[in-house]
């Protein structure tokens, strides 16, 4: 009878060790979401300098990017890529490119991470439209973080257009460089 509570109370005291709940390890969220704005920021930057190779390594080649923008009788129309036309279509040579994002809301849950943000798009120095960025991110086995979507609007067109609908938009890149 002693034999078999002491197997018992081994089982038990095993048991409570294999069986409990493992507590997950801290992270850093600040650190997280720095790196998934990095993610974004380098997307940006290979958009700007029509590197279809740095697009590549930030964008997911079956990723979906979705540009929403309302026709002349206010009826949202969609154009859809996946993210290797849009690493092709725009790393090809053109007129300078500039997306600058601000007030930035970042989510991250676990491998998954999302980024909402009013933007601005500036062609050859000159503010061609404006609207919200929303993207989703995933990171990858070598733990980069990677974009799985990108869905934006454009809902203004013109530098005036974009500070109304966006009061607090940085100051052009002409104003900012002076």
């Amino acid at each position: 009878m002693k034999t078999m509570r002491a197997w018992s109370a081994l089982c038990v005291v095993l048991g409570v060790g294999c069986f409990s709940p493992q507590v997950p390890e801290p992270y850093d969220l600040a650190h997280l979401e720095a790196e998934v704005l990095e993610a974004v920021q380098a997307t940006m930057d290979g958009l700007a300098a029509h590197d279809s190779l740095v697009l590549s390594e930030w964008v997911l080649p079956d990723a979906i990017i979705q540009r929403w923008q309302a026709d002349s009788a206010g009826v949202w129309k969609t154009v859809t890529l996946t993210g290797a036309e849009f690493a092709s279509r725009l790393g090809q040579t053109g007129p300078a490119f500039l997306e600058r994002t601000w007030r930035e809301t970042v989510s991250v849950d676990g491998d998954v991470a999302s980024v909402t943000a009013p933007y601005d798009f500036w062609v050859d120095g000159v503010c061609s439209h404006c609207g919200v960025d929303v993207l989703t991110l995933v990171r990858d086995a070598n733990g980069a973080w990677r974009v799985a979507t990108i869905s934006y609007t454009v809902n203004a067109r013109g530098e005036q257009a974009c500070r109304g609908r966006f009061p607090d938009m940085p100051l052009s890149p002409k104003s900012a460089t002076r």
